[in-house]
């Protein structure tokens, strides 16, 4: 079983509908998007959202989390999606991953932190905090 997550869910709503928009423009010829969430370790959970799109050029992978870096043509972007999305997973604890390979896909993986049992307990019936 997937343990909860604590955080504020109109940030975390921001965060994976960023990254789902990001994977549905780079399959303009159409394509699949998985999404899958799982522990990773003891403390985290890891969501991938994976697309069979395009893929990022190696040159623009080191770029793509920096403000107002976009490849899209002009007014197809404003290059902030990615930038706030990693903003908002450090905001909760967690870090942000990327794979990608030309004309195979892109994978970002979002690493979140489980809280601690006493934590949870004590908040099971909040839904935000921040």
């Amino acid at each position: 079983e997937t343990p909860s997550i604590r955080g504020n869910s109109r940030n975390l709503e921001q965060v994976f509908l960023n990254l789902l928009i990001n994977a549905i423009q780079a399959m303009s010829g159409g394509g699949t998007i998985h999404v899958r969430a799982e522990r990773h370790g003891t403390d985290h959970i890891r969501v991938d959202v994976r697309d069979t799109g395009k893929g990022i050029e190696s040159e623009h992978l080191q770029h793509i989390f920096e403000p107002f870096f976009t490849t899209k043509g002009v007014g197809r972007g404003t290059g902030l999606g990615l930038a706030v999305t990693y903003a908002l997973v450090k905001r909760h604890g967690g870090y942000l991953e990327v794979a990608s390979e030309v004309g195979v896909g892109t994978t970002f993986s979002v690493y979140l932190p489980i809280p601690a049992a006493e934590e949870r307990d004590s908040h099971e019936d909040a839904h935000s905090d921040y």
